[in-house]
């Protein structure tokens, strides 16, 4: 089994190099594996399935081939493309994971998938936000609006986030809480965590109660190179795509 993930690409019609980037690793490497888990913020922003625009038909173009030729594919929600539905997933032949977590086997080892967003509650400012966007009741509001009525408003929540993000990350807010870390490992019971949102690669290792835990953490994708995750039935790593190779990081 053979099993590619990545997170964070945040695909967007203003950077086609990404878009570019996120087709060569399709073309290349996804097309040999299995499955594909995308953990997250597919898209820079998602404001309904009524909404796509041209990059978001050539990205579902791409992966309605990639499920044609037999690779499962799986979306989870990020941050930013929480409002990304069933319609857009199914309609090139994805599943949308409409949960916070999954478990899944990589490498012989139950390992619990994540966008990670829910691992930083030292920023309350980010979580109350989270809490209010995720509310059936809010997101029934918001898509009854019209597209332009969207659109300005997710530019305005896009400036504000952005201010917001350079905040976090000079008050050291923005990466994951140990606490929360070690509820969230304890309650899936698993010594292996994947996940993206920090946009900090590396691996980590912690010890949570006397078990080593290994703590995978995806990287956010640039105009030439992006951290993902490769997994077949012996190893499970990081490695940095580059648009032509995949290379230890």
């Amino acid at each position: 089994m053979r099993t590619l993930l990545i997170s964070d690409l945040h695909l967007q019609a203003s950077n086609p190099a990404l878009t570019s980037l996120a087709f060569s690793l399709f073309d290349k490497i996804a097309k040999d594996c299995n499955r594909l888990y995308i953990l997250g913020d597919l898209f820079e922003y998602w404001i309904g399935d009524d909404a796509c625009d041209h990059t978001a038909t050539e990205v579902g173009n791409r992966l309605s081939s990639l499920s044609r030729s037999g690779v499962d594919i799986f979306v989870m929600h990020g941050n930013r493309d929480f409002l990304l539905g069933r319609q857009f997933v199914e309609s090139f032949g994805g599943e949308l994971l409409d949960t916070d977590s999954i478990i899944v086997e990589l490498a012989s080892n139950p390992t619990l998938l994540m966008h990670g967003d829910t691992l930083c509650t030292d920023d309350s400012q980010y979580q109350f936000y989270r809490r209010m966007v995720r509310n059936r009741g809010w997101q029934t509001d918001f898509l009854a609006k019209t597209v332009s009525e969207r659109e300005a408003t997710a530019r305005m929540v896009r400036s504000t986030s952005q201010a917001h993000g350079q905040r976090a990350h000079t008050n050291n807010i923005a990466d994951i809480n140990e606490g929360t870390l070690h509820e969230t490992i304890l309650e899936a019971n698993t010594t292996r965590i994947m996940h993206g949102h920090t946009h900090r690669p590396a691996l980590h290792s912690h010890m949570i109660q006397n078990r080593k835990v290994e703590r995978m953490v995806l990287g956010d994708w640039h105009d030439d190179h992006a951290v993902v995750a490769l997994s077949d039935n012996k190893n499970c790593e990081l490695l940095q795509w580059n648009g032509e190779a995949l290379k230890p990081i």
